[in-house]
């Protein structure tokens, strides 16, 4: 066994199937839809949006109780080291719930890494953390191979309504509603500091698109090898569309498709779709 947990946030989005492979940890966020409260890895996006119907919610970072258990239960089956890894500290109080946790097991080895991000691009960082792990590498060297690919981790989200960001506070209700008159489909990113910003403002969603694929055509051009993510928000017949088509595009790229979670179409709502892509290996 390698002597070094990995723990995600639920944000991060990998598929079950390489969760239980590289025996990645959660630790949820929560969904509050009305008065009635989910954590994120028990309700699908669909139930959620049943649920939502034209209600409001909102999200909420995990406890401190609920990393403690993470934590400690980890520490009983044998490992002697703890990487936990998360999404920007600037739009969510995960990271600072998980350094009270660490502050509360001084003889539990943690490091708390803030990934910059949030989706796919926490989720290939937690990726590579777990593959490292298994590997035997011990926390201060994951630490700084993450910090090396963290700049290198880039998530772009096309949104295809304004409207739930418009419900977040994101963007006021006059931008919401010339945005769905005028059909801009805003490309997001997580800029420099962690923050979620406008890369770019596109006419349509198929323009936008494109234009993510310059920026991934761009890194591509190194000559590396890649993993790439597609995203989506309850669209998977459109993310296996996307997917086939880069992949015969890049027939020598690692290319998954992935399903955005409750916290997230909270905020951008359905029909997005987005794009997460590293090098790899490094």
């Amino acid at each position: 066994m390698p002597k070094t947990a990995i723990v995600m946030d639920s944000t991060g989005y990998l598929t079950p199937d390489i969760l239980k492979k590289s025996n990645i940890k959660i630790v949820a966020l929560n969904v509050t839809i009305e008065d009635e409260t989910f954590p994120e890895d028990k309700l699908s996006v669909k139930d959620y949006f049943n649920k939502l119907g034209k209600g409001t919610s909102k999200t909420s970072q995990p406890s401190v109780g609920a990393f403690l258990e993470v934590y400690k239960s980890l520490k009983t089956s044998g490992y002697e080291e703890i990487v936990s890894i998360h999404l920007s500290q600037k739009i969510s109080g995960t990271v600072t719930a998980a350094r009270i946790a660490q502050e509360l097991l001084p003889d539990v080895s943690i490091k708390i890494f803030d990934s910059g991000s949030s989706a796919l691009g926490l989720g290939l960082l937690a990726w590579a953390a777990a593959d490292w792990a298994e590997t035997g590498l011990d926390s201060a060297e994951i630490i700084r191979l993450l910090t090396l690919l963290k700049p290198h981790t880039e998530l772009y989200f096309i949104v295809d309504t304004l409207e739930y960001l418009q419900r977040g506070g994101r963007i006021g209700g006059a931008a919401a509603l010339m945005g769905t008159l005028l059909q801009i489909k805003p490309i997001l990113y997580f800029n420099s500091s962690g923050e979620i910003d406008v890369f770019e403002k596109i006419r349509s969603k198929g323009k936008a698109w494109q234009r993510v694929l310059i920026e991934l055509e761009r890194a591509l051009s190194t000559g590396k090898s890649y993993r790439i993510a597609v995203i989506h928000v309850g669209l998977p017949e459109e993310g296996i569309k996307i997917a086939r088509e880069l992949q015969e595009r890049y027939p020598k790229q690692d290319i998954r498709i992935f399903e955005a979670g409750p916290v997230i179409a909270t905020h951008v709502g359905p029909g997005a779709t987005g794009l997460a892509f590293h090098p790899w290996p490094i």
